[in-house]
């Protein structure tokens, strides 16, 4: 099965969680509301991923059913956010998303684990554990590749259908 990216946008990424940028103009701006833990602590890191090409191929999920997790880039060009509401195959959608914009993934939603493209990237990382077993649940799927959507000559981006068999 093949699903192809697409860029990230607010409302295609709402049901998965929110998405985190400064303002435009001056000022502050809360995600307040994006943010979900149960009793859990709150755990700020860093992480230093390598980075990897498309086509990808995945074959495992991860989830954390007690708090949000959010990817705030310290050091990014693009990277790709897959998330999911199931371990289904076809709920997959591939985000490609641009440097200074970062994500709060929802409690309890699948996704795939931090993906940078082009180079390798740095990133700040919140969400709450106690340490507890499962603070972070993980899962084997169908294998799935996923591949860069073709852009078309005006500079838009052309998507496929979202999900093929390619069996």
């Amino acid at each position: 099965m093949t699903i192809f990216t697409e860029p990230i946008t607010t409302p295609q990424f709402e049901p998965f969680g929110q998405l985190i940028a400064a303002p435009e103009s001056f000022g502050r701006q809360s995600f307040a509301t994006g943010l979900s833990h149960g009793d859990r602590a709150p755990v700020l890191s860093t992480t230093h991923t390598p980075p990897f090409r498309l086509p990808l191929t995945l074959d495992k999920m991860e989830c954390h059913p007690h708090s949000s997790q959010s990817f705030l880039p310290l050091d990014v060009t693009r990277w790709l956010v897959v998330v999911s509401l199931s371990l289904e195959p076809t709920d997959l959608r591939a985000f490609v998303v641009g440097p200074g914009v970062g994500v709060t993934i929802a409690r309890g939603v699948w996704h795939y684990q931090l993906t940078a493209l082009d180079r390798s990237a740095r990133f700040a990382v919140l969400m709450w554990k106690n340490g507890a077993a499962d603070d972070d649940q993980f899962a084997r799927i169908e294998p799935v590749q996923v591949q860069e959507a073709t852009a078309t000559l005006d500079g838009d981006c052309e998507l496929p259908p979202p999900v093929r068999a390619d069996l």
